[in-house]
């Protein structure tokens, strides 16, 4: 009995370690990601098929967000009755609606605040590393041995200015919470620096659109949410430097990326193709064409996978730009499940919104509801879901945040 016992916890610790580990490589390395996945995977088979999936069915009763996001993930496998994609693309969406059952699988192991915590510090562990490279970069001091992207011009380190940006801009977001929960004079004067570097980091350094829109609206968020005076007082000085750093330095990515963005929307024409270098056009053309193929199948759309098939038949003949994916979440959703998926995808992201409240301290629903802004800001102009990096964040921070808390052991921070 004991030795079954002491399996059960190794498994179990086996577990959160590679959870904790997966948190520090996703900003890092896609290919190290799936490995860790993959350990993960095998032993939460050997750990949780010993108890007929006891524990997940108590996630599933007691946790609304696990719930919400294995309806998702449900009708990715309904999709396959009638979907008319390739076997490769077939793979890629289930894996795709997997992450949103991974949620709930991570969530048994996060249930103690130990776990949890040890999580969220990995990432932020991560982002310090990456904070660090990225300005070694703008001062080309970076050491040969580190593979880096990026260049003194747009500092991206591992992967992409797109998914540097996104991580880079939750980072300044946790930062910015923990600064506001710290205890002690010196913790919080060492998170407002972190949350400092990296919102100069984010906003200034690397032309990610997406992370400079996340950020402002985090910080929007930030501020306003404790209603008091001083923290209003903090959002306009915080907007008063920025506007500051912006006319002192105005070749910044944040300026000229919002330019061109600007410039690219007026030159876009309706019913004509996008030229392949306007980034900004190539959204707004795949955006209503999208929109026509979910007019076609407004109910149950054209099943999983099937985005790419569905929309080169639609612009056959055409000059218009072929893509496997619209840049766009709740897009993807309508042309692949319809109403019902977008419904669904809203429905996630509304009980995550709400379930947050339910959190018991002021801090934790903060950085609830701060993913839940992260990923919808993300979902409505990319398609960070389908992406390697961005969907594990997303689903590892989702399990993390909103872990079930009538089985949590209360905290002490």
């Amino acid at each position: 009995m004991n030795n079954k016992l002491l399996s059960h916890m190794n498994l179990s610790k086996i577990c959160s370690a590679a959870l904790a580990l997966l948190a520090f490589i996703i900003p890092v390395s896609t290919a190290a990601s799936y490995m860790v996945l993959g350990i993960f995977l095998l032993f939460w088979i050997l750990d949780n098929f010993k108890k007929s999936l006891k524990e997940l069915a108590v996630i599933l009763k007691s946790n609304p967000v696990a719930m919400a996001g294995c309806a998702f993930f449900l009708i990715h496998i309904a999709g396959l009755s009638y979907t008319h994609a390739g076997q490769e693309k077939i793979f890629e969406s289930i894996q795709n609606g997997g992450k949103f059952l991974f949620i709930t699988m991570a969530m048994i192991y996060l249930k103690e605040e130990k776990n949890n915590r040890a999580v969220l510090m990995s990432f932020i562990g991560a982002m310090g590393l990456v904070l660090a490279l990225s300005y070694l970069i703008r001062i080309s001091m970076v050491p040969h041995f580190i593979p880096v992207k990026g260049n003194p011009l747009d500092c991206y380190v591992f992967h992409d200015h797109i998914k540097h940006n996104t991580f880079m801009a939750f980072t300044v977001f946790v930062t910015a919470v923990l600064a506001k929960s710290a205890i002690t004079r010196k913790a919080r004067f060492l998170w407002s620096g972190f949350s400092c570097l990296a919102l100069i980091n984010v906003l200034f350094m690397v032309n990610g659109r997406t992370g400079h829109l996340i950020t402002l609206i985090l910080l929007t968020y930030y501020f306003f949410s404790w209603s008091n005076r001083k923290s209003i007082a903090g959002f306009f000085i915080t907007c008063l430097c920025m506007g500051l750093l912006i006319w002192i330095y105005p070749s910044n990515p944040l300026l000229t990326r919002a330019c061109i963005a600007v410039n690219e929307i007026k030159a876009w024409n309706y019913g004509e193709p996008a030229s392949v270098s306007s980034s900004s056009g190539l959204r707004l053309e795949l955006y209503t064409n999208s929109l026509k193929l979910i007019k076609k199948r407004p109910f149950i759309g054209t099943g999983t996978g099937s985005f790419q098939t569905a929309y080169s038949e639609l612009i056959k003949g055409t000059r218009f730009n072929r893509s496997d994916n619209p840049h766009n979440e709740f897009l993807m959703a309508g042309v692949q499940f319809g109403l019902v998926g977008i419904l669904i995808l809203l429905y996630f992201f509304t009980i995550q919104w709400w379930y947050a409240a339910s959190l018991k301290k002021k801090a934790r629903i903060l950085l609830a509801r701060g993913l839940v802004l992260t990923i919808m800001t993300a979902c409505m102009i990319a398609s960070p879901l389908q992406d390697s990096a961005e969907g594990w964040f997303f689903a590892l921070m989702s399990a993390t945040l909103f872990a079930p808390q009538t089985i949590r052991q209360e905290d002490s921070d």
